[in-house]
């Protein structure tokens, strides 16, 4: 591709892909194959000093495993929420907290290595897009896990940033990667709207 890419970031690309393409099957090893391509998404966005997108990972992590479990249940799969969308007071209640989390969220990472030099000899990279990629993922995790529509409005917004903050960090293939990710969130709102005017 024309640069020097680690085996961290074609291993953490390929893993997401397996994810994804075995999400969309609904097939329950998406969760084990999404834990592997977080512990390298973990390591190659901390090796990148990209520390509000490593932080992430932990959630992902996290939120992965009680996917797992929650797959793993008897009849877990027939448990159908309807998709709705969030009244327009939710979505001035939720655009608030977005902002000051974002606000919080770059002002700690910013601040990651002067707290914790031995942990995080290096300043952040572009704390201010990357505090506002982790907040928002955050809620459009949320919002997913209640089926809102406005969740994939939330994946729109964090890809077009990360393209962009993956290719100046020179992370190329993971700049690709979020940009067919991209694509995926616009056909993933397309299909939920007419899944709401059904509903």
């Amino acid at each position: 591709m024309g640069y020097e890419m680690s085996w961290i970031e074609l291993l953490a690309t390929l893993f997401t892909v397996a994810c994804v393409w075995l999400a969309m099957k609904k097939h329950i090893l998406n969760w084990p194959v999404a834990l592997i391509a977080i512990v390298f998404s973990y390591a190659l966005f901390y090796q990148n000093e990209l520390f509000a997108d490593s932080f992430l990972q932990i959630y992902f992590f996290v939120a992965s495993a009680y996917g797992w479990w929650y797959w793993s249940r008897p009849n877990a799969m027939s448990d159908e929420l309807p998709v709705t969308q969030l009244t327009n007071k939710e979505r001035i209640i939720w655009l608030v907290i977005l902002m000051l989390a974002w606000v919080a969220a770059t002002y700690f990472t910013t601040h990651l290595n002067i707290w914790w030099p031995q942990f995080y000899p290096k300043p952040a990279a572009f704390p201010i897009a990357d505090s506002f990629i982790l907040v928002t993922s955050f809620l459009g995790q949320w919002l997913l896990a209640k089926k809102k529509l406005e969740n994939w409005i939330c994946w729109i917004i964090v890809n077009c940033t990360a393209v962009f903050v993956y290719y100046l960090k020179d992370l190329k293939l993971f700049s690709i990667l979020y940009l067919v990710l991209l694509f995926i969130a616009i056909q993933g709102v397309i299909i939920w709207n007419k899944k709401t005017l059904k509903n």
